[in-house]
């Protein structure tokens, strides 16, 4: 594959996470942000063009950004929040080549919890994967980049406190997947929290080996192929 080719690829699995994020209502009108580093570049990354819902994003009308959030390609919109949560990881972690930025109507309210607590299996796909970034007001202030970039140090997902949700991978799949159960993880919080019941809670040692058995079933691997099934069956629009 080309290094254009890889270009046009991850454009357009970044533009089917934007659809994917509409299809699951996870969207916020115009606002939050995914993101993918531009290959054959160190710091430079696609984005949405502000203004923009999600369901009108596809593969040709994302922006390029650079470092210091100068438009380098496409209409000169962008969301300085959006700036700066997604180049505090594409500056710092090289790894995390997609990053999704979300404030799901049906999770977000967990981001008020000190600590969200995991209460069911899927949860332990994500043990020791998440972490904690205190909130700051709006994200406008270029220093608060180091404070996100430290805070997610080893980990695939942070909770952004009072304000929402943040998730890295490799790949899109893995970005996507890693929103998915942390938001399947926050629902669940908030709807045992709200029964009043008394929980059943496990020790370290099982959340730990259930999360070494999930290795055999990356986040992604398995249904990233399949999303961008459903996605193409209800408008395949997002390639172009």
């Amino acid at each position: 594959m080309t290094l254009e080719q890889e270009q046009e690829q991850v454009r357009i699995d970044l533009a089917a996470m934007f659809r994917l994020t509409a299809h699951f209502g996870w969207d916020d009108t115009v606002w939050n942000h995914i993101t993918a580093r531009v290959p054959g570049s160190d710091h430079h990354f696609y984005m949405h063009r502000f203004g923009l819902h999600y369901s009108e994003v596809s593969a040709s009308n994302l922006i390029k950004v650079d470092e210091d959030g100068n438009v380098i390609e496409g209409p000169k919109d962008v969301n300085t929040a959006g700036f700066i949560i997604h180049s505090a990881v594409h500056l710092n972690h090289a790894e995390s080549k997609f990053v999704f930025h979300a404030h799901p109507p049906t999770a977000i309210a967990a981001t008020a919890f000190e600590e969200i607590p995991l209460l069911v299996q899927d949860s332990s796909m994500l043990y020791g994967k998440v972490g904690y970034h205190d909130w700051e007001g709006l994200s406008v202030d270029p220093d608060e980049r180091f404070r996100i970039a430290e805070q997610l140090e080893g980990n695939s997902c942070l909770v952004m406190r009072n304000h929402g949700f943040l998730t890295v991978g490799a790949t899109a799949g893995e970005c996507f997947m890693n929103m998915y159960y942390l938001i399947r993880m926050c629902e669940v919080a908030i709807q045992v929290g709200a029964s009043g019941l008394k929980t059943c809670n496990q020790p370290a040692v099982v959340w730990q080996k259930a999360s070494d058995q999930y290795a055999a079933f990356p986040p992604g691997k398995y249904e990233w192929p399949a999303l961008k099934r459903q996605i193409d069956k209800l408008d395949p629009s997002y390639k172009h």
